[in-house]
């Protein structure tokens, strides 16, 4: 009878770095922003040097954005309606 073998796999977090030019770049930027999105870092090759190309990924900021200091909260019940039940007349 023969052994079984078992192989590992490996899984690899950082992705590989994308090397360009930049005709390759303004001819497929798409895909080249989408690799910087996703993390890869992108060399672009220059005949003066290389230049690197990274994404900077905004933070998730709230619904109100800037305005968040000048919205105050409420306790009142806004969810209710305002009006009592003899005054509300739910057929228009």
């Amino acid at each position: 009878m023969g052994f079984i073998s078992l192989t590992e796999r490996r899984t690899f977090v950082k992705l590989f770095d994308m090397r360009t030019n930049v005709s390759t770049l303004l001819r497929e930027f798409p895909r080249v922003r989408r690799a910087a999105l996703a993390g890869e870092t992108v060399i672009i090759e220059t005949r003066e040097g290389n230049l690197v190309l990274t994404a900077e990924v905004a933070e998730k900021q709230p619904v109100y954005g800037s305005m968040g200091d000048r919205i105050r909260s409420s306790a009142d019940n806004l969810d209710r309606p305002t009006l009592p039940d003899s005054e509300w007349d739910g057929e228009l």
